[in-house]
């Protein structure tokens, strides 16, 4: 069932446990670096709102993700003003440049960032073309992983561009060396 969308005001902040860095990078299927190029909701078969972004991708450091690629993100607000918010989801705008980690695809297609807004970074160039990484203060409360209980550090937070990737490169990459391969099966006769 689709609802009439409220102002912002009315919408409670999603929950999810913190992650750090390693945290994303293992909880995510894909981690890749694009620009969007556009966004729009459709309905899945059950009449559910989602967002189709279609990214441009420019470094997949996670998975494969080459060329256009689309993410299908659950919620989002159809031109007739219905739809779906959840709260710490975030969201995707045409133009923006991002670094997402994102889970593997549901049955439909759907993929979440990892964490929420945890999962999405949105890339910033300065003047002389420098890099950023900003995570913004979406509407999500923080829980420590251990206890459940909110953490007191909050989402926001600008990274170095360079450093960061140089980072998600390394815990990419142990991740696959640690990955046990497939059980050999043998045929028995």
């Amino acid at each position: 069932m689709l609802w009439s969308i409220r102002p912002t005001s009315d919408l409670r902040a999603g929950s999810a446990v913190r992650l750090d860095l390693a945290g994303l990078v293992d909880g995510s299927e894909i981690g890749l670096e694009g620009r969007v190029l556009s966004t729009r909701v459709e309905l899945d078969a059950l009449g559910r709102p989602y967002t189709r972004a279609t990214l441009a991708v420019t470094r997949d450091l996670i998975g494969d993700s080459r060329g256009p690629f689309d993410v299908l993100i659950p919620g989002g607000v159809l031109p007739t003003g219905t739809g779906l918010l959840l709260p710490g989801m975030p969201a995707l705008h045409p133009g923006e440049e991002v670094f997402l980690f994102l889970t593997e695809a549901s049955a439909t297609g759907v993929r979440v960032p990892v964490g929420l807004a945890q999962g999405k970074f949105r890339i910033e160039r300065d003047a002389n073309g420098g890099r950023t990484l900003v995570r913004d203060g979406a509407e999500l409360l923080l829980l420590d992983s251990l206890s459940l209980q909110r953490t007191s550090v909050g989402l926001a937070a600008v990274y170095d561009y360079a450093a960061f990737m140089a980072e998600v490169q390394a815990l990419a990459a142990r991740r696959r060396s640690l990955a046990v391969p497939p059980a050999v099966q043998t045929e028995v006769k």
